[in-house]
């Protein structure tokens, strides 16, 4: 995974809601035939140790984009379903311009 770019997803506990959210995000990176990509899911207490190597977070939080370095996506769609394709083609519109 060492030379893959990260996704990271962050909720507010790590358990549920991000790994749904991640789950959601890793079927359409396999069904769209991204490479090169994987998605790790935490909670925001451990975010610092992951952030720095985060290249996209994708949040059912309300983050401030502000306060990272890397494009801030919510993703709560992700979870309920509404607007979800927009979500997932945010993400892969941000994937394309770093790939």
């Amino acid at each position: 995974m060492d030379n893959k770019k990260k996704i990271l997803v962050i909720c507010a506990l790590g358990y549920a809601t991000s790994t749904m959210i991640k789950k959601n995000i890793e079927d359409f990176l396999n069904d769209s035939g991204v490479q090169g990509w994987y998605v790790e899911a935490i909670g925001l207490n451990m975010a610092d140790g992951y952030i720095k190597d985060a290249s996209i977070i994708v949040s059912s939080l309300n983050l401030n984009p502000k306060d990272y370095c890397v494009p801030v996506v919510n993703g709560i769609s992700l979870i309920s379903g509404i607007n979800k394709e927009d979500t997932l083609k945010e993400i892969l519109n941000i994937i394309q311009t770093m790939d």
